[in-house]
């Protein structure tokens, strides 16, 4: 039996999840595009300006992850972690503290929001390789997305609290944030003290990380790294379609079924309470059995719900949409990463996340932006089963990585916790 894979220090890591999922489980998918429609109503075309807005900040962001990819070389990877977390709540609290609605201080906010969750993500997951060998990296991976969901979740029930019966206004908009960003910090401040306890204080970034340079070098050198420039690729490809899912089921399901605030926030907390339980599960099965049977069933799940977005009507249409969605958002997430971390070396740890980071912002970018083309061109049906194509080509790539390591075709099983 091999070493335990669940330690103190292993939770710590996973309890920073919890913390990161307030933010990035509600405000992207449900109350910035609530809110920032509300402040763009004077605008000419205010679908143009959120557009924009949003592709700055997936540039912005972008750039952010590289660059603290490239400081990890240089000083504490837990000092900037912590840094990189309370910039996200002061972020996050200059939302809810707007007195004016000014559409440039929200618009400052955002992008500021974005930029510091997705520069500590890169810092964040870099610290996987760290923990453990590489037969229980994805097993932690799975362990800490799943345990995520709960800060979501609970953030979730807390607003749902806030705005019962309560019309839906720019006013409780900001109150949602303020309540994001007080939740935000008690869970930040747990979780790194956590951290704090269990040395992560201590953790460099490997001496041989690459510079900023750092992460380009990855690509300049993609012939010694290609197995896993080919798993990156796979990755940004099933991303951009999960990207779309996230924007975008939300409007669909405002527009075709008159979901409003309270609705969505109710369809997001069934996504939540499935999501831990069924990546706990896919986690479990990824540790034991065949991996790529594993992964073309999730593969095969997010057709599902294209399908559903495309075809589905009738009132169970978004229950059904967001079941399936809950049962394979987080466990595809967490496989990917998981994948990643067992296929990188300690030495370019940190600048292989770094461009996983990357990948993952140009993937937010690209699948939202190639929808709308094609929908403006043929129709959100037509658009929906193009993406399909997207997703098979991104999947076709993710297998292939599996199929030709033979340690993934068989998962290890990890030991006892402890």
């Amino acid at each position: 039996m091999g070493e335990a894979w669940l330690t103190r220090r292993t939770f710590a890591w996973a309890a920073y999840d919890v913390a990161n999922s307030v933010y990035i489980g509600l405000a992207p998918t449900v109350l910035l595009p609530i809110y920032f429609s509300g402040l763009l109503k004077g605008q000419a075309n205010p679908t143009a300006v959120w557009g924009a807005l949003v592709a700055f900040a997936v540039l912005a962001s972008s750039l952010a992850a590289v660059a603290s990819a490239a400081m990890a070389g240089r000083f504490s990877r837990f000092s900037l972690l912590a840094s990189l977390s309370l910039g996200l709540v002061a972020a996050i609290g200059a939302l809810a503290w707007n007195p004016g609605a000014s559409l440039l201080q929200a618009a400052l906010a955002y992008v500021a929001a974005q930029v510091f969750y997705f520069a500590a993500t890169a810092i964040y997951e870099s610290f996987l390789p760290d923990l453990l060998p590489r037969a229980t990296r994805q097993t932690l991976s799975g362990f800490g997305w799943a345990l995520g969901y709960l800060g979501g979740f609970f953030a979730i029930v807390v607003l749902l609290v806030v705005i019962d019966g309560r019309p839906q206004t720019t006013e409780l908009l900001r109150t949602c944030f303020g309540v994001l960003a007080v939740v935000s910090a008690v869970f930040f401040a747990a979780a790194l003290a956590m951290m704090r306890r269990e040395g992560f204080a201590s953790l460099m970034g490997a001496s041989g990380a690459r510079s900023v340079l750092g992460v380009f070098g990855a690509l300049r050198q993609w012939r010694s790294d290609v197995r896993v420039l080919r798993l990156l690729l796979g990755t940004m490809l099933v991303q951009m379609v999960t990207s779309v899912v996230v924007v975008f089921t939300a409007p669909i399901l405002a527009s075709r079924f008159g979901q409003d605030l309270q609705d969505l926030l109710w369809l997001l907390l069934l996504i939540h309470v499935l999501s831990v339980p069924t990546t706990f599960g896919w986690n479990f099965l990824m540790s034991r059995g065949s991996r790529p049977v594993h992964m073309a069933i999730l593969l095969a799940a997010w057709m599902a719900v294209l399908l559903l977005l495309a075809f589905g009507s009738g009132p169970w249409m978004p229950i059904a949409t967001v079941t399936v969605i809950g049962c394979c958002l987080g466990a595809t997430a967490a496989a990917l990463r998981g994948f990643l971390a067992e296929s990188v070396n300690l030495n370019n740890s940190v600048a292989m996340f770094g461009l996983f980071t990357v990948a993952g912002r140009a993937a937010a970018a690209l699948g939202p932006g190639l929808f709308s083309v094609l929908t403006l061109a043929g129709g959100e049906r037509t658009a929906l089963l193009a993406i399909m194509l997207v997703l098979a080509g991104g999947g076709a790539l993710v297998l292939l990585h599996l199929l030709r390591d033979p340690s993934q075709l068989e998962g290890a099983a990890p030991s006892a916790c402890g």
